[in-house]
């Protein structure tokens, strides 16, 4: 289980923080679009975790089994991990997108795959698909 001190926590609230803005809608794009397509992306609800934003990275932390192999070898740092929040709010094709060490990526794979339903993003009153980025943090 990984031990997060307070700093390496409030380190993985910001990044938390800061990955849920940018989480987009499938489909959703950052160009400059006419006003009234703009509108139509203002009905965009981001998907939400159980209990709120908060609530997943205490729920990483308790899930997360930092590999003993890893410890050995002194390896800290962050584990980059995308996965799809389904139509149905379920966590679908979670895989690693910045590595730091296979043992670590694994571990990090099976705690987000390991999470429960989320509710999903809401387009104009319709569940979507969204994809998230989440940071994984392994510190000794």
């Amino acid at each position: 289980m990984i031990r997060f001190t307070r700093t390496a926590f409030g380190l993985s609230a910001m990044a938390f923080t800061a990955f849920m803005m940018t989480a987009c809608a499938e489909g959703e794009s950052q160009t400059d679009v006419p006003e009234e397509a703009a509108e139509s992306n203002a009905e965009v609800v981001s998907a939400e975790f159980p209990g709120g934003a908060a609530k997943v990275m205490e729920f990483i932390a308790g899930q997360v089994t930092y590999p003993e192999s890893a410890k050995a070898e002194g390896i800290e740092g962050k584990v980059f991990v995308e996965f799809t929040i389904s139509e149905t709010g379920e966590v679908t094709n979670a895989h690693v997108i910045e590595s730091l060490h296979p043992a670590l990526d694994s571990a990090a794979i099976a705690a987000a795959e390991s999470m429960p339903a989320w509710t999903p993003a809401m387009k104009e009153g319709k569940a979507i698909s969204t994809t998230i980025t989440l940071p994984i943090f392994f510190r000794q």
